[in-house]
């Protein structure tokens, strides 16, 4: 280029030029006549196919090695594609050709055919240029496949979403009316002065009634929750008499109980909330800690009141909740030893995580800590006007919320008094003892010896007793030397892994074959007692007497 002047007018030169930008190219580039046969191909394109230039010059495009397994329809449409680039127009498609792995495997060209014009501005040559865009199918394929799966997924869980719906209203409507009956019928019996065995079963029907249409009412609140239909019913009233009046319905139980209930409100406070929610976050917080407190303790209820908030303190000196367990006592389906680290309670588990949603609701937070006397301390603060509530006009409290905060009070004590009530006159429990053992006649044996001592269930395998653990919550689960498919050990970790058996009592039995895992062994994956499986019958007493004695 040096040599000459004027490169770009000369025709050698601009050959040249051509040539080596050809060579260079990474696409795949072809020069073809009016009739689609091949005069030139770039490097690039051979290495792709794993051709030699011999094998495609002077072939028509679509008969080179290249399109030999590309369908039909798609060598149809390059051969009108060709005869239209000659006629001087321009097209552009996507074609599988062979090009992936030197010619082994089928890849994606976006394939640009255009015309390529001489001096006289007739059509002299045809180009081909192809980009592989391989990669990028694969990508839209997936995500076409992904987005196809999602939709599906989608229809079902509108499906589920819509099932949900129905049966959560025919819970509302179908069950709470005769358990309203039930309740009622069970008071009016009660006023009759009944017989001490008969009075026991009508309390035990009455809490039962009361539970279960709590739990009811919980799970429809949650409900709300999630598809953001939760509203609060904003009012201007006296936060302190709405606490106050809360409290006082309580202080008869607790002087049954012998709880010193100890109210620490000031005169008045003037806020804006939920009458209603306010009433059900004090009613679930003080029926939480009468019934932790023990007979003759100590409940504290304190409302303190600042420039802009409140702050609601609920405090008992009971068994307290350990550090372990405070992150997870909000949480749904928390009850018991299961969520609050203290004692079995009925219910589903969801009043402290109803009154941590009624609290956010409000724009305030919930506390969980230790009272002075070692029980625990709730510390709920509210906003006395809550974010993005009316600045102008108040807003007066009706009688019918106000009713309302009475009722829903009243059925959180009469749930409480119920329970307690039902408590003291309950019989002992029987426990129940869950057994995974494959050994002919081995499970038999245990059951002799254990009797009618416990409620006992037989499972078939370990993926049974499993199942049955979380289901039936157990006093104990015995391990026997044959489990089925999963080993003793395996099953023993997973159940000391669920945080929902917390209170199972694990005892494994340790055979005497080689096969059999070692006691150690047992120990170590989980166990908590482990007895010699040898002369079951004459252990059944001892193994029912081991798993209903806590470690």
């Amino acid at each position: 280029m040096l040599e000459v002047e004027g490169p770009q007018e000369d025709a050698s030169t601009r050959r040249l030029m051509a040539q080596v930008a050809h060579a260079k190219s990474s696409s795949f580039i072809a020069l073809l006549d009016g009739e689609g046969h091949v005069l030139d191909v770039n490097p690039a394109a051979l290495i792709a196919g794993g051709l030699d230039r011999g094998e495609v010059i002077g072939l028509p495009l679509w008969a080179t090695p290249w399109w030999a397994k590309t369908d039909d329809a798609a060598v149809s449409a390059l051969r009108q594609a060709v005869s239209g680039a000659a006629a001087g127009r321009f097209a552009r498609f996507d074609v599988d050709v062979q090009i992936e792995g030197a010619g082994q495997g089928m890849g994606t060209l976006d394939l640009l055919l255009r015309p390529l014009r001489g001096r006289d501005g007739q059509v002299a040559f045809v180009v081909a240029e192809g980009r592989a865009i391989t990669d990028r199918k694969r990508v839209e394929q997936r995500l076409a496949q992904q987005n196809a799966e999602l939709s599906a997924l989608t229809q079902r869980l509108a499906r589920v979403h819509d099932y949900r719906e129905r049966l959560l209203g025919e819970l509302s409507h179908d069950l709470r009316a005769p358990l309203q009956v039930v309740i009622t019928r069970s008071e009016q019996l009660l006023r009759g002065q009944p017989d001490e065995s008969a009075r026991g079963q009508l309390v035990s029907m009455r809490l039962a009634a009361l539970s279960a249409l709590e739990q009811i009412n919980d799970m429809l609140e949650q409900v709300k929750a999630d598809h953001g239909e939760a509203r609060l019913t904003l009012v201007d009233a006296d936060l302190a008499q709405a606490v106050r009046t809360v409290a006082e319905q309580f202080e008869p139980l607790a002087a049954d109980r012998e709880v010193e209930l100890a109210l620490q409100i000031p005169d008045a406070v003037s806020a804006r909330f939920d009458v209603e929610r306010v009433s059900r976050i004090v009613s679930n917080l003080l029926a939480n800690a009468i019934r932790h407190a023990p007979v003759g303790g100590r409940v504290r209820c304190a409302l303190g009141v600042g420039e802009a908030a409140a702050a609601l303190t609920v405090a008992d000196n009971g068994p307290g909740v350990p550090v372990e367990h405070r992150d997870k006592i909000f949480g749904r389906f928390r009850s018991g030893l299961d969520g609050d680290g203290r004692s079995a309670g009925a219910g589903a588990g969801l009043g402290l995580a109803i009154v941590r949603e009624f609290v956010e609701l409000h724009g305030g937070d919930i506390a969980l800590g230790e009272s002075e006397d070692g029980g625990a301390l709730f510390t709920v603060t509210l906003p006395l006007r809550p974010p993005g509530s009316a600045a102008e006009g108040r807003v007066p409290a009706t009688l019918a919320q106000h009713a309302a905060a009475a009722q829903r009070t009243e059925f959180v004590r009469s749930q409480l008094e119920a329970e307690l009530s039902g408590i003291t006159d309950a019989p002992p429990a029987v426990p129940t003892v869950v057994i995974v053992e494959r050994v002919p006649g081995r499970a038999d044996s245990i059951l002799a010896g254990i009797g009618d001592g416990a409620v006992t269930c037989v499972a078939e395998d370990a993926i049974e007793a499993l199942r049955l653990a979380v289901e039936l919550r157990p006093e104990a689960l015995v391990v026997g030397t044959d489990t089925g498919d999963m080993p003793a050990t395996s099953l023993l970790r997973r159940l000391a892994a669920d945080d929902r058996l917390t209170n199972l009592r694990r005892v494994a039995l340790a055979g005497e074959r080689e096969a059999d895992h070692s006691p150690e062994e047992l120990i170590a994956a989980g166990a908590q007692l482990v007895l010699p499986a040898a002369a079951a019958e004459e252990l059944g007493g001892r193994l029912w007497a081991a798993a209903t004695t806590q470690p």
